[in-house]
C-alpha cells in the first residue's frame, strides 16, 4: 500500500534520501542520526493534535516523511494528541487556541485514526497500556510487526496523571528562563501567554519520554514550529531514562502571506474530497 516508488532514489538510507528531496530543515545530530538510519530499524514517531475533523496539506508532509520512513523498513508511531489537544499547542500561533470539548476532541481522533490508514501500513493488533504513574512503565502486548505502524494517542497516559507528582518528577526538569526563550513562547510574550498553554512544551516533552521508555521509540519528527518541544523531551529522556533519543525537524508549508498552513487558519487544503476538492486542492 506504500505509495513510495521502488526506484525513488540511488541511496539505501533513508537519511540521505530525505536530504536529496530536501526534507530535512534540522538535526539534533546529523552524522549519528544518519548513521542510526542506516545501520538499524528504528521506531519513531510524529504527533498529530486533532483540533479539526480532518487532517490537511500541511499534514501531508508529515504523513510523506512517514512513508518514506516506513518503506525504508523503519516504524512509525502515530501520536493522536487527544491529550494535548486539551490544552493546545501554542506553537506558530499568535493567539490562543479555543477549547473544545471533550467529546469534539475524540470524535476528530477517530477521523484522524482513519484518514492515517489511507497512506500507511498498520499492525492492528498492537496495544500499548500505560501504567497510570508519571514515572510507572507501561506495557506493550507484542512487538509491531515488520515494516507496520503502530497508532496511540496521548490521551490514554496524560489523563491519569496525578498534577503534583507529574510536576515533581517532570517539572523540576524544566528551566523556566529557557522555556521563555523558545520561539514558540517568544512570540506570544507580548500579547499573553496562558499558563495552560505553558505547560504544552511539558506535555510533549513527556510524549517522548514516555514512548522512548515504553516503545524503544528513538526519534521524533516534527514542523520546524515544533523543535523547542522536540529538544525539551530528548533533554527529559536523558535525564529521566539515560536514553539518546533525537529529533528532526522539516520546513512548514505556508500561505502566500508567508504563514503557516494550519487546521484553523483560513485557506486550509483539507485532505478530504468533501472539504476542498480534487480540482479546489490542484
Amino acid at each position: 500500500m506504500n505509495f513510495i516508488p521502488d526506484n525513488i532514489s540511488k541511496h539505501d538510507n533513508v537519511f540521505d534520501v530525505l536530504k536529496e528531496r530536501g526534507f530535512i530543515e534540522q538535526t539534533t545530530h546529523d552524522d549519528e542520526i544518519r548513521a542510526l538510519l542506516g545501520k538499524e530499524k528504528i521506531k519513531f514517531y510524529i504527533g498529530f493534535d486533532p483540533t479539526a475533523d480532518c487532517l490537511h496539506v500541511g499534514h501531508f508532509m508529515q504523513i510523506i516523511i512517514m512513508m518514506y520512513m516506513q518503506k525504508y523498513g523503519h516504524t512509525p508511531i502515530v501520536l493522536i494528541g487527544g491529550g494535548t489537544t486539551m490544552v493546545g499547542d501554542p506553537s506558530g500561533r499568535t493567539d490562543m487556541r479555543r477549547m473544545m470539548t471533550p467529546t469534539v476532541i475524540r470524535d476528530n481522533c477517530i477521523l484522524f485514526e482513519g484518514l492515517f490508514r489511507r497512506f500507511l501500513e498498520f499492525d492492528e493488533e498492537f496495544m500499548y497500556t500505560p501504567s497510570g504513574t508519571t514515572l510507572g512503565k507501561g506495557t506493550v502486548n507484542k512487538e509491531p510487526d515488520p515494516g507496520k505502524a503502530v497508532c496511540v494517542n496521548n490521551i490514554s497516559w496524560l489523563q491519569t496523571l496525578n498534577y503534583i507528582e507529574f510536576i515533581r518528577d517532570i517539572g523540576r526538569h524544566f528551566s523556566v528562563n529557557t522555556m521563555l526563550r523558545a520561539e514558540c513562547f517568544k512570540q506570544r510574550m507580548e500579547k499573553g501567554l496562558s499558563f495552560l498553554e505553558f505547560n504544552y512544551m511539558l506535555m510533549q516533552s513527556y510524549d517522548f519520554m514516555v514512548l522512548a521508555r515504553d516503545l524503544d521509540c528513538k526519534m521524533q519528527f516534527g514542523g520546524n514550529d515544533q523543535w523547542s518541544n522536540i529538544l525539551g523531551g530528548a533533554d527529559l529522556a536523558r535525564r529521566e531514562l539515560g536514553k539518546q533519543v533525537y529529533g528532526m525537524t522539516f520546513a512548514l508549508l505556508t500561505t502566500s502571506e508567508g504563514k503557516k498552513m494550519g487546521k484553523t487558519q483560513k485557506g486550509a487544503l483539507w485532505l478530504n474530497p468533501n472539504k476542498t476538492s480534487p480540482y479546489e486542492f490542484y
